[in-house]
């Protein structure tokens, strides 16, 4: 109700947050419409995959990022690390989907403990990695692992969900915007990114990287590597990193989760 000038009153309608939920749900319908045209088909696996993005700009798209690291962070090309990545990784990669294709395989000459795919064919393996896991077959695991991320376009579909997260997020705060209601757009926007990050692009990204360790593991096994030492890895990488992100917001499953994970494959498998 509001006071007119004549002192009488008069009843207007304003905003309510129901009406803003719907302006939401509107913003939702737009974003599921956009995922609908964002599906394609996996040459690799056949499979329908919600990516929305030509592999072939990905790739272009990245291979900047990727000189950049190449010229700032020393790299092996010779010597007895350098030739067990080229080693392990071209049994792998063998053995993989991409058989035939080319790589370009770094190794980074540094302490991080890591490894890492790009679009476009782009692996990075780092000499901290090298001097904690145990055996060659550790490293086969780690190597199948980043080749199955590839492989299942992983990077693509993750690209393809930030944007539609994005979309929705930004079409909710045009809705608050032009609402009356007391929550400003700026503030949807903020709280619409956090909450897309953990409900859409962190659990998807968790359960991509269990994907791509049951993949691993097949490589590994018709690479003729201990597909055991996947479960093995993984106990090694716990003992190295006592300190964890809390497990629903960090973008890696706990490494119990994949021990007992891989664990199953392996049997059902019969490995």
């Amino acid at each position: 109700m509001t006071l007119e000038r004549d002192g009488s009153m008069k009843q207007v309608a304003m905003k309510t947050p129901r009406k803003l939920e719907r302006r939401a749900f509107a913003g939702l319908a737009a974003s599921l419409a956009l995922a609908a045209a964002a599906c394609s088909t996996n040459p690799y696996t056949g499979e329908q995959q919600f990516a929305a993005y030509d592999d072939a700009q990905l790739s272009q798209a990245s291979a900047q990022a990727w000189q950049q690291l190449k010229s700032q962070t020393p790299t092996l090309s010779s010597g007895a690390q350098y030739q067990r990545v080229q080693r392990v990784w071209s049994r792998i990669a063998a053995a993989s989907p991409k058989a035939g294709e080319q790589w370009d395989v770094s190794v980074f000459n540094s302490e991080e403990v890591n490894a890492f795919v790009m679009p476009g064919n782009r692996v990075g393996v780092y000499t901290g990695l090298l001097n904690l896991v145990e055996n060659d077959d550790q490293l086969a695991a780690v190597l199948g692992h980043e080749v199955a991320h590839s492989i299942y376009r992983h990077a693509n579909q993750r690209a393809t969900r930030a944007a539609a997260a994005s979309t929705a997020v930004q079409l909710g705060a045009a809705a608050a915007g032009s609402s009356n209601v007391g929550i400003g757009a700026d503030q949807v926007n903020a709280l619409g990114s956090v909450a897309a990050n953990l409900g859409v692009v962190l659990p998807y990204s968790r359960n991509a990287e269990l994907e791509a360790d049951l993949a691993g593991v097949d490589y590994m096994v018709r690479a003729r590597y201990d597909p055991r030492a996947a479960i093995r890895l993984w106990e090694v990488m716990q003992q190295n990193n006592s300190q964890r992100t809390a497990d629903f917001l960090s973008t890696h499953p706990n490494p119990e989760v994949r021990q007992q994970r891989i664990r199953e494959y392996i049997q059902q498998k019969g490995y």
